[in-house]
């Protein structure tokens, strides 16, 4: 049973010799072409989608989507916004000036001391 090339342009029967078995379909050697521009490709070069043949340059290329509505998308843009710097910014300047309370523990007290021994320290060389 003689086959007929996968190329819509050709549809010729496919005769043993000159058949090229590729993509699940049967082609002519020189019928074996990229679907966008037409070059001649071979087993080591050709790309397949669709079953159809394509060049490196003109192979489609998938892209995953986002899908942007969903309950953890919702999620992660509030996380997002509640923690942007703008949201922080506005509220830092918004506490501006008011009184800050400083946590007064032997720790911070003892950071203290140290600071005036060693500022007193630089300045008593000069």
């Amino acid at each position: 049973m003689n086959k007929k090339c996968a190329r819509s342009e050709c549809g010729k029967t496919v005769y043993p010799i000159e058949e090229l078995k590729c993509l699940d379909k049967v082609w002519h050697k020189q019928c074996f072409k990229c679907t966008v521009c037409g070059m001649t490709l071979n087993m080591k070069n050709y790309k397949g989608y669709d079953k159809m043949p394509y060049c490196e340059p003109h192979y489609p290329k998938t892209v995953a989507s986002v899908v942007v509505d969903t309950p953890e998308m919702r999620r992660l843009a509030e996380n997002t916004r509640l923690q942007s710097q703008v949201k922080y910014h506005e509220e830092f300047e918004k506490s501006k000036g008011q009184k800050i309370e400083v946590a007064d523990d032997p720790e911070v007290a003892r950071h203290l001391r140290n600071t005036k021994v060693q500022s007193q320290v630089f300045f008593s060389f000069f």
